[in-house]
């Protein structure tokens, strides 16, 4: 969880297929897709800390939405 810090933009790309995580258009789904130059592939980090929970959640929120 260190790598990922609260209001960053990060580009999350698979490493065996080379493809990044995408925002369908939708605004509702995810995909892979090759192209990284793409804000569907943005994505920025909010860390969210419930009352009486252990670990903060990190939540991803596209760029283009």
């Amino acid at each position: 969880m260190e790598q990922f810090h609260h209001g960053h933009h990060v580009r999350l790309r698979s490493r065996e297929l080379g493809t990044y995580l995408h925002a369908d258009g939708d605004g509702q789904g995810v995909s892979l897709h090759h192209r990284r130059a793409s804000m569907n592939a943005a994505w920025a980090v909010h860390l969210y800390q419930p009352p009486h929970a252990r670990v903060p959640f990190l939540l991803l929120h596209s760029a283009a939405y």
